[in-house]
C-alpha cells in the first residue's frame, strides 16, 4: 500500500484522482469521517486499486418465426419488441393495429368516465374519440364580448409614453380607463346601449327595471351610450351637440331622417328643453333635481305613498314627474310625439352607436366631462393607479364631478388610517378592495351596493386597460 503527504492546496478527490482509486475507499483506508477536513501535512495511505466488475451483457436472440405469426394476440407492450425483428411491412401493421388499440382504449376511457358505465368485454369502442357537448353561448353574452373587442381595437394601439416618474396620462390613456368604467354602465350594443327608462319603471310586481327611491315617480328618460348619458340630467343634450359637431351631415340624416328640423328639435328637447310641451311647466328642467327638492315634503310623502301602495291605487301618470327635457317629441311629419326610448327614436339612437365618428365623440365627451375635472384633486391626493382613477371617474358619472360621491375614495382612505396623498399604489388597491367588499358602509362612511359592484368590476379589469405602470402626475391635464 502506498502512502502520500498531504500538500498545500489538495483535497481529498484530487488526491483520490491522482492515484485512481475510489474517494470513498480513499477515506475508509484512512477512518476519515468528513472528506472536507483534512490537513495540510498529514500522511494518507492509499489503497489498491479495485477494477469494477462489469456487468454481464444481455444477448438478444430473435424471435422464432412461429411466434411472429402470433403477434396478433400479443399485449401491446410487446408489439414494440416484435418489430425491431420484421421487416418494414409487419412493422407498419403492428403500429398501425397499435395506433387502433390506444384510440379505443381512450374512447372507452371517455365513455366510462362521461357516461358512468362499466366497460364490458363484448363491448365494441367507436374508433374516434367522441366531441364533448359545447355549451350554449347565449347572443348577448356574443354582443358584449364584441363590444369589448372593439374597444380594445380601438384604444389599445398606442404605445405607453413613459417619462421619469411613471407614464404619461395621454389622451388616449385617459379613454381606456373611460373605457374600462364603460364596462360596469353599457350592455351588449355597446356604444348604442340604452336603458328605456328603467328607474321609472322600477322592480316592484316582478318587473325589470331599476329600483331607486323615485321608481314609479319620477321620469329620468333615455340612457344612451357607453357611459349611459341620461335625457333628464341634460348630459344626452350635450352628447348630441358633440355629435353634431363630429358629423353634421350624418347626424341630420340619422337623427333627423334627412329634416334637419327633427334633429335640431331633438337638440332642443335634450338640452333647454320644451317647456311647451310639458303637462306640469310648474316642473323645472330636471324631474330628479325637482323630486330632490320635494321629496321629504308632504307632497314627496304623499307621491311615495301612491307609488309604493300595496292596495291596489297607483300614482295617476298626471302626477308622474318628468323634466321639461323628458318629453315626447314627434320623429317625423305625421308622426305623433313619443318617447326618446320608443320606436323610430330608439332605432335612429341605436343606428347611431354604430357609427365610428360618433364612437369617438362618445368618448371625447366622456373624458372632458369626467376625466379632466377630477385630475385636480387626484394629483393632489397623488392618486397614481389606473385602478383607482378609473373608480373615481365612475363617482363622477354617478354622483357629478365635485359630489359627496365624487370624494368616496378619499373618505374610504382616511377611514382606513391611509395616508393622503396616497404614499404607495398598494394603499390605492387597498381602498379599492375596501370598497368592492364593503357590505353598505366602512366605520362612518357609507358605501351603496352599486359602488361596491363597480369596484369589484373595476378590480377585475375585463378590458385589461387598468393593469399598468403608475402614472406621472406632472402629466395630469
Amino acid at each position: 500500500m502506498k502512502t502520500h503527504k498531504i500538500i498545500k492546496g489538495e483535497t481529498m478527490a484530487s488526491i483520490a484522482k491522482r492515484f485512481s482509486v475510489d474517494i470513498a475507499d480513499l477515506a475508509s483506508a484512512n477512518n476519515i469521517t468528513d472528506i472536507n477536513k483534512i490537513r495540510e501535512g498529514k500522511w494518507l495511505q492509499i489503497p489498491d486499486k479495485k477494477l469494477k466488475q462489469q456487468p454481464e451483457t444481455t444477448k438478444v436472440h430473435p424471435i422464432p418465426k412461429e411466434k411472429v405469426a402470433q403477434a396478433d394476440e400479443k399485449p401491446i407492450s410487446e408489439l414494440w419488441e416484435d418489430t425491431l425483428f420484421r421487416g418494414r411491412e409487419i412493422a407498419e401493421k403492428w403500429l398501425t393495429e397499435l395506433l387502433a388499440r390506444l384510440r379505443a382504449a381512450e374512447a372507452d376511457e371517455y365513455i366510462q368516465d362521461t357516461h358512468k358505465v362499466p366497460l364490458t368485454s363484448d363491448k365494441v369502442p367507436p374508433t374516434h374519440t367522441p366531441e364533448l357537448p359545447k355549451k350554449p353561448n347565449s347572443e348577448s353574452k356574443k354582443k358584449v364580448t364584441d363590444v369589448k373587442k372593439v374597444l380594445k381595437e380601438k384604444l389599445g394601439k398606442e404605445p405607453h409614453v413613459l417619462t421619469f416618474n411613471g407614464v404619461r396620462l395621454t389622451e388616449n390613456e385617459k379613454k381606456q380607463i373611460l373605457a374600462s368604467v364603460a364596462t360596469c354602465e353599457m350592455n351588449s350594443d355597446g356604444f348604442g346601449s340604452i336603458n328605456s327608462d328603467q328607474e321609472f319603471v322600477g322592480r316592484k310586481n316582478g318587473k325589470k327595471g331599476i329600483e331607486t327611491t323615485y321608481s314609479r315617480i319620477v321620469h329620468i328618460g333615455l340612457s344612451y351610450g357607453v357611459i349611459q348619458y341620461t335625457q333628464d340630467s341634460g348630459s344626452l343634450g350635450d352628447l348630441l351637440k358633440c355629435l353634431r359637431a363630429k358629423n353634421p351631415s350624418l347626424f341630420a340624416e340619422i337623427f333627423g331622417a334627412g329634416y334637419p328640423e327633427f334633429s335640431d328639435a331633438l337638440i332642443q328637447l335634450t338640452t333647454t328643453g320644451r317647456p311647451d310641451l310639458a303637462q306640469n311647466t310648474q316642473i323645472p328642467l330636471s324631474g330628479q333635481a325637482y323630486w330632490n327638492q320635494i321629496h321629504n315634503t308632504p307632497a314627496g310623502n304623499e307621491l311615495k305613498m301612491l307609488a309604493n301602495s300595496q292596495s291596489g291605487s297607483h300614482l295617476p301618470t298626471a302626477r308622474e314627474i318628468r323634466g321639461k327635457r323628458v318629453q315626447p317629441i314627434a320623429p317625423s311629419i305625421g308622426h305623433p310625439p313619443i318617447d326618446l326610448w320608443k320606436g323610430e327614436w330608439r332605432d335612429r339612437f341605436l343606428s347611431a352607436g354604430k357609427v365610428v365618428d360618433f364612437q369617438e365623440a362618445q368618448l371625447e365627451y366622456g373624458v372632458r366631462n369626467f376625466i379632466n375635472p377630477m385630475l385636480s384633486l387626484a394629483k393632489h391626493n397623488n392618486v397614481r393607479s389606473a385602478l383607482a382613477l378609473a373608480f373615481i371617474a365612475a363617482c363622477n358619472i354617478r354622483g357629478g364631478v365635485g359630489s359627496k360621491l365624487s370624494k368616496l375614495t378619499y373618505r374610504v382612505a382616511k377611514e382606513l388610517g391611509l395616508a393622503l396623498p396616497f404614499v404607495s399604489s398598494e394603499d390605492e388597491l387597498a381602498c379599492m378592495q375596501a370598497i368592492a367588499e364593503a357590505h353598505g358602509s366602512i366605520g362612518a362612511v357609507s358605501v351603496h351596493e352599486d359602488e361596491s359592484r363597480r369596484a369589484k368590476r373595476l378590480i377585475d379589469d375585463e378590458l385589461g386597460f387598468l393593469a399598468e405602470d403608475l402614472y406621472d402626475i406632472s402629466t395630469y391635464a
